[in-house]
């Protein structure tokens, strides 16, 4: 081991040995190997999740060259892989003689799943589909009806993404929705110079739906839109939409618009109105709306009463609606009829808050244990509403 003498100190350095050119194994000296060499891609093995399918090692040309072909007959998981997979195994004659023979097109799933692969611009997709809701085509048959039906279908599957519902609006979605939902022409033309203020003059536009299944599915696609969305929420405002939405609530005897299409409306007005407290002050400042709103929740369809409870409510939490002026509007015999067996839970306890929020008025209290509220019960499995008994009912014996 070479040494220096440094001052009063030795410094020793250590040199590696030489490495060996060869191995013991099993008492036998074997040579090392002294270059790296590739074997034929062909002999690498082939895992697919987790299992062989192609062992490599054992491999000669021939089944290396037929594991390629078998592997050519799957198209793999990237994008690219699929892409080279289609193209090796398309056949433009078969493409010819199907499109001859007029093959099935694209389902909506599979047109879902190209827009997707394809990239195809989601905005691009709403216009074509915008197109087909014309009025002219709508009232000229059956199959125009069906395929703006569609297109509605696909308009609301859009507008449950909040950006693509903002676009949807910009491009005209929310006019296009108001013809069909039967406003007049006129009325699908505001802008945002609308205020609240401008539209309380208590004239609602005289609706004409040209199909009511079509313009229960607008309702649809605005509701979807509006959920959550202030930016889509100011667009209806200023296009007016609640007004458009109201009227077709209003109406009664035989101007009234089908159950169903009530419904629908009344879930997009909901939609508009909540969590935005100018488009909730833009729907009540109506002089049609809380009349409107309490009929509705005495209605004697379910599902309608539970929707006009719900939004009342939602309105009272907001703080956009006061129990005050709720109070004329909402009759306690109608509450007591909402939470009244078999009535079911989510109306029971919408119309037992709703209660609990007017029950400060003696007058009130008074009326609602006459029409029989003081023998309210709830069912074992319904907590909730049990709790909001308790709450109310000792309320109804203080005066």
């Amino acid at each position: 081991v070479p040494s220096v003498v440094r001052g009063s100190f030795v410094v020793k350095f250590w040199t590696a040995p030489a490495m060996s050119a060869t191995i013991n194994h099993e008492g036998t000296d074997q040579p090392l190997p002294v270059e790296v060499r590739e074997r034929p891609t062909a002999h690498t093995s082939i895992y697919k999740a987790g299992q062989l399918v192609y062992d490599g090692a054992a491999a000669s040309d021939e089944s290396a060259a037929a594991a390629r072909a078998a592997a050519s007959m799957e198209p793999g998981t990237s994008l690219n892989q699929m892409l080279a997979w289609g193209i090796a195994n398309s056949s433009p004659e078969e493409l010819e003689r199907r499109a001859a023979a007029g093959a099935t097109a694209p389902s909506q799933l599979d047109q879902e799943v190209l827009d997707m692969l394809l990239g195809q611009p989601a905005v691009a997709s709403m216009r074509a589909a915008l197109g087909k809701l014309d009025a002219e085509g709508i009232a000229a048959g059956a199959g125009a009806t069906e395929a703006a039906l569609a297109a509605l279908e696909e308009l609301e599957y859009y507008c449950e993404d909040v950006d693509l519902a903002v676009d949807f609006a910009k491009i005209g979605g929310l006019r296009a929705a108001l013809l069909v939902l039967g406003a007049p022409p006129a009325a699908a033309e505001g802008g945002a110079d609308d205020s609240t203020a401008a539209s309380a003059d208590g004239h609602l536009p005289e609706m004409r739906p040209p199909d009511a299944e079509l313009a229960e599915a607008a309702c649809g696609v605005v509701a979807a839109g509006a959920q959550n969305n202030p930016p889509f929420q100011q667009a209806c405002i200023a296009l007016r939409t609640h007004r458009a939405l109201l009227a077709l609530l209003v109406a009664t005897g035989e101007a009234a618009a089908p159950v169903p299409l009530q419904r629908k409306a009344l879930l997009a007005l909901s939609a508009i109105a909540r969590g935005s407290a100018e488009a909730a002050a833009a729907v009540l400042v109506q002089p049609a709306a809380l009349p409107c709103f309490g009929r509705l929740a005495a209605s004697g369809d379910a599902k309608l009463r539970r929707r006009a409870l719900q939004f009342l409510l939602a309105l009272l939490r907001d703080y956009a609606l006061s129990a005050e002026a709720l109070r004329p509007h909402v009759t306690p015999a109608a509450l007591v009829a909402a939470a009244t067996p078999p009535a079911d839970a989510e109306t029971a306890a919408a119309a037992l808050h709703v209660a609990i929020a007017l029950s400060g008025d003696a007058a009130f209290r008074r009326a609602f244990a006459g029409a029989g509220g003081g023998a309210l019960t709830a069912a074992p499995d319904e907590e909730e509403v049990a709790a909001l008994l308790q709450q109310l009912l000792p309320r109804l014996t203080s005066d």
